[in-house]
């Protein structure tokens, strides 16, 4: 069933940014997310990438959230895409740069309003010669449901700000009770200051979870798949970049705490 079910979703993705995704879902991921809630996270992906006056309000929604936070970043209109370099050809301290203005925009779009834009993949990013960061995402995005977000707030919260009630407080709220010491390692393990991400990790980590899942009888909530997605793409631009970063330090900016300036 769960082979079947992820080969139907795999030809509807197909040529789409979420299909990306699914090249690192485990089998145990399809045995914990009900056919139905998967089918309706894809069927919003799909309405939504076809509502350009939606996608517009949410990239301005966005763009203001991170302007708010004073993070660095162009974020192109629509269908524009001004030329620029890769991000992978520039200096390492550059690049160290724009990755953590790259995990700046994942946590502020978590932390700061209901609506996410889920496209960081590498292609979608380029440097202007000024060193501005531009960000040209296609139009892949959704409204996260309130009690999965507040769960992700209260999670990542907990992590990066030391408090175990809290963290325990999002494990619960998301399902995932006992795979606390499982997602420590996409979050940044014992040492969030110096991360190196690397997608067969998170490959790992992400399979034991729905393991541990499975083990549990636990049915996922439907925007683990968005979430998936998110951190599949995160990880995507921020491997290529080749460089450790400070995930603590911005989460610490995205959530609006002062931080020491970086190197």
């Amino acid at each position: 069933m769960a082979f079947g079910v992820r080969s139907l979703i795999g030809r509807a993705a197909k040529g789409t940014p979420w299909s990306h995704f699914l090249d690192y879902a485990s089998p145990a991921f399809f045995e914990v997310m009900p056919a139905r809630a998967l089918f309706a996270q894809g069927k919003e992906f799909v309405a939504n990438a076809s509502n350009s006056e939606r996608f517009a309000a949410v990239r301005e929604q966005v763009s203001q959230s991170l302007r708010q936070r004073e993070v660095d970043v162009e974020l192109s209109p629509p269908g524009k895409r001004d030329p620029g370099a890769s991000l992978s050809t520039l200096a390492e301290s550059t690049r160290r740069e724009m990755g953590h203005r790259i995990l700046e925009i994942y946590f502020t779009q978590l932390l700061t309003g209901e609506h996410s834009i889920l496209d960081l993949r590498s292609e979608s990013f380029s440097s202007a010669s000024g060193g501005a960061l531009r960000w040209h995402p296609r139009a892949f995005y959704l409204r996260w449901e309130p009690a999965f977000l507040t769960g992700l707030r209260e999670l990542y919260a907990g992590f990066y700000l030391d408090d175990q009630d809290r963290f325990e407080s999002g494990l619960q709220a998301l399902g995932l009770e006992g795979s606390g010491d499982v997602l420590l390692s996409h979050l940044g393990g014992n040492d969030q200051r110096n991360v190196r991400f690397d997608s067969r990790a998170f490959d790992s980590s992400f399979h034991e979870t729905f393991v541990r899942c499975r083990e549990r009888g636990v049915a996922l909530h439907r925007n683990f798949v968005a979430l998936g997605v998110y951190l599949v793409c995160l990880y995507d631009v921020l491997e290529s970049l080749a460089v450790p970063f400070d995930v603590r330090s911005a989460f610490e900016h995205a959530y609006g705490l002062q931080t020491e300036a970086r190197g």
